[in-house]
């Protein structure tokens, strides 16, 4: 696992964390994916507690006494309108439940790269979040700008994630794959996933992917003993 406690103070979680929610973008969903009263995607941009917060706000129990969570954090990002009725990140949120995984907060975005950017932006900053991922504007139309909007503010691109998204979905997909411009990087030590925004797409990229490398990815950005010790896959 993770050892959160160990990484950067700007990404511990701790007491600060309540201070960060509360003054917090107002164009923020914030939903626990574990959480069975939360089912649907947001339909508006305004902040909600997540449970855990919610009870410390309540004074139940101090920030400071809420222990550190050992699973992987997650936000959740929607650009533009959902393919048919369902959310992507709805389609998505069943892959990461039953696993250590948790979703810490949902967006929904207007589909433009400046929208897309600054949300982004915004959430690797959160000290909350551990791995960012998007659903929606990967594909050729106009309005598809989600890598352009992501992709400046990476400081370390994994172009093996969108290449191996697209070998893994040609079965489904067939040719139409090569239309895909799914994409992953690293801001700082936070990865961010940019997938597509089908829901049966959304939920195979998390599961065959974001599942099985968001931890590890995590554990060497982050400098972990395991990563120190064992060097990295693509260490030449």
């Amino acid at each position: 696992m993770v050892d959160f406690q160990s990484r950067d103070t700007r990404r511990t979680l701790g007491g600060d964390d309540e201070d960060e929610e509360a003054g917090g973008d107002e164009d923020e969903v914030d939903a626990g994916a574990a959480d069975a009263e939360s089912e649907t995607a947001p339909d508006s941009e305004t902040d909600t507690a997540t449970a855990a917060d919610s009870a410390g706000e309540d004074g139940e129990e101090a920030p400071d006494a809420v222990p550190v969570p050992e699973e992987m954090t997650y936000a959740l990002a929607t650009v533009g309108s959902p393919t048919g009725d369902i959310d992507p990140a709805d389609a998505a949120v069943p892959a990461l439940d039953g696993t250590e995984a948790r979703v810490v907060t949902r967006r929904s975005v207007e589909a433009s790269l400046d929208a897309v950017q600054s949300t982004v932006g915004g959430l690797v900053d959160r000290p909350d979040v551990a791995a960012v991922i998007t659903f929606g504007g990967v594909g050729v139309r106009p309005g598809d700008v989600t890598p352009e909007a992501v992709e400046p503010l990476l400081d370390k691109r994994m172009d093996g994630f969108g290449e191996l998204y697209r070998v893994l979905a040609h079965e489904r997909e067939g040719t139409a794959v090569v239309r895909a411009r799914v994409t992953a990087g690293l801001v700082g030590d936070v990865p961010v996933f940019c997938l597509p925004g089908d829901p049966d797409a959304a939920r195979h990229g998390v599961e065959g992917l974001v599942l099985a490398e968001a931890e590890a990815i995590v554990e060497e950005a982050t400098g972990g003993d395991e990563a120190a010790e064992g060097g990295s896959p693509g260490d030449v």
